[in-house]
């Protein structure tokens, strides 16, 4: 589902912000990001972290830290919704892609052959169940990247179909 960057990529990157602020001045830092550990990375530890931005962080920044502690909790945010929904969302595109392509293998894969049939009109870009597929994935993206885009909730509001 997500192409780039990925859930630890993301966690590394809030971390390294966190080691960068004045631990005097934010004595609980170290706590979040012990709880943002890879091998502890789960929705009561986000909510955790999330709050420690709200609460601590955010009022406290000027400038670009408190720009960037914005983008953590935002980050936050989507992990967040990841984790609770990229299981299914991802199981379901893989089977979508395997039906439409009529081949096994893995998302990475069969959406590389996707775009080549495309390009090669292989499969008609007018065909109803390649549609069908790309309006899922991309509601299915949406509703973990940006859950509150007015496109999204519009075309939830029109019954655009979803995973």
């Amino acid at each position: 589902m997500r192409s780039e960057p990925t859930i630890q990529e993301l966690i590394f990157s809030i971390i390294d912000f966190f080691e960068a602020l004045d631990p005097k001045k934010f004595s609980d830092i170290r706590d979040c990001i012990d709880l943002l550990e890879v091998n502890s990375i789960n929705e009561n530890n986000i909510n955790k972290v999330i709050s420690y931005i709200n609460d601590e962080l955010i009022s406290n920044l000027i400038g670009h830290n408190r720009f960037y502690a914005f983008v953590a909790r935002n980050s936050l945010q989507i992990i967040k919704r990841e984790i609770s929904l990229i299981n299914n969302f991802e199981e379901r595109e893989n089977a979508r892609l395997e039906n439409l392509l009529k081949t096994k293998g893995s998302i990475r894969e069969l959406n590389k052959i996707l775009c080549e049939r495309i390009k090669t009109k292989k499969i008609d870009r007018k065909d109803a169940e390649l549609k069908e597929h790309l309006i899922k994935t991309t509601m299915a993206k949406l509703a973990i990247d940006q859950p509150n885009y007015s496109g999204y909730l519009k075309a939830l509001k029109d019954k655009y179909p979803k995973d």
